[in-house]
């Protein structure tokens, strides 16, 4: 059983693969091949191509600013102008980000295809919500605070927070402070 809160001045910062761009990451998960998964924020301040990642899903959603249009060679651009809409892409896929008037921070989620799969629900929680957890599960608070308790275990996630449940297989309850809490519900398969 492990919990592990994780928050803002525990990221690791580091530069994109490409060069152009900061990404923070949240949590990973390594084995012997290399990465299995990996939660990051990113960091865009000017329009560029992303980088490529041979046999890895992406899901990407806006988190901060006026959004973005991404473009894809033989495919209509897909514009997220819309706070915490997921997206979901190949990680081979080569794709231009124009920026929509201004720098935006975007959350991230790459899963190694040939092991992982991985479930990403956002939730608005309003009133007191049950989630049941996997093997793996990450919970990344967008905004507001919520009170998290497991058996005997509880916790306070304010904006900005994740809470990383490895080896935990259960119910977790949740309830808003006093503003909803937009959450962001990670579950690794």
């Amino acid at each position: 059983m492990a919990f592990q809160l994780i928050s803002p001045n525990q990221w690791q910062t580091q530069a994109w693969k490409n060069g152009a761009g900061i990404t923070h990451q949240l949590a990973r998960s390594d084995d012997n091949i290399g990465m299995r998964w990996r939660v990051s924020i990113a960091e865009v301040a000017s329009d560029g191509p992303f980088s490529l990642f041979e046999q890895i899903d992406r899901i990407i959603m806006l988190l901060q600013g006026n959004g973005f249009c991404l473009n894809r060679a033989l495919a209509q651009p897909v514009v997220l102008d819309k706070v915490l809409v997921p997206f979901a892409f190949t990680g081979e896929t080569a794709i231009d980000c124009t920026l929509i008037d201004g720098p935006v921070r975007d959350f991230n989620l790459m899963t190694r295809r040939s092991d992982v799969t991985a479930s990403v629900q956002v939730l608005s929680v309003t009133e007191p919500l049950p989630l049941r957890l996997t093997q793996e599960s990450l919970l990344y608070l967008a905004s507001g605070q919520l009170q998290l308790s497991f058996k005997e275990q509880s916790y306070q996630l304010e904006a900005g927070q994740s809470l990383l449940c490895t080896d935990e297989a259960g119910e977790l309850q949740m309830k808003a402070g006093v503003e909803p809490g937009q959450l962001v519900w990670i579950r690794i398969l």
